[in-house]
């Protein structure tokens, strides 16, 4: 008998360049919606890169902010408990997808093929959204979904959390990757450790309560 599907996991990092074999994610959010698109929880951490962070002008962090963050492999436990079961969105799910993928290699865990059966709110957009816009303020306003701020993790995993839910209501009642939360539930993930504790921005609010909850 399979297992019961259990919902979303809508993704977005902040990373340090475009080049998943150069660069590193320096913040990770996560919003989990049930099946329905209700919003059951959220989830953010800052983390280490262990080097240069890159653009400031893009996501705002400095050395300090990231000073007393966890490394990604101290949080790659706790990221999988967030995943495992879960259908994966982002907009623009393949960046995200490899830039986790080469984080895990770091470790010497394998990723799971999530690419077939995540959801790109980018990619659906081209039939589901009027002129299909791409960037995801462009896809938020065409939604009226709001978007809080950009280029933070947790911000931007919400806003396109929105973006899902405004999909799922508007392909009632069946969206087309309805049949990949059951696939979702039956994938294989690999014991990781790491469980530290999160660390949100200086300043923002606690991030690191009620992901799990479904």
């Amino acid at each position: 008998m399979g297992a019961d599907p259990v919902g979303y996991a809508v993704l977005d990092l902040e990373t340090t360049g475009l080049r998943p074999s150069r660069h590193r994610v320096v913040e990770i959010g996560v919003v989990h919606l049930a099946p329905s698109g209700r919003f059951t929880g959220q989830w953010c951490t800052l983390l280490d890169p262990g080097g240069d962070l890159g653009p400031r002008s893009v996501h705002g962090l400095t050395t300090a902010d990231v000073r007393d963050a966890p490394a990604f492999g101290d949080i790659a436990g706790t990221l999988t408990g967030l995943l495992r079961g879960r259908v994966p969105v982002a907009h623009n799910l393949r960046f995200d997808l490899a830039f986790l993928r080469r984080e895990f290699d770091r470790l010497g865990a394998g990723l799971p093929r999530l690419d077939r059966i995540g959801v790109c709110t980018m990619a659906e957009a081209a039939r589901l959204l009027a002129y299909a816009p791409r960037s995801l303020a462009a896809c938020c306003a065409a939604a009226g979904v709001r978007l809080e701020r950009r280029h933070d993790a947790l911000a931007d995993a919400r806003a396109t959390a929105g973006l899902l839910q405004y999909y799922l209501d508007v392909t009632a009642p069946a969206p087309p990757w309805h049949g990949r939360l059951a696939e979702a539930a039956e994938v294989r993930w690999p014991a990781v450790p790491g469980t530290a504790p999160p660390r949100a921005r200086p300043g923002a609010a606690r991030h690191g309560s009620g992901a799990g909850d479904r």
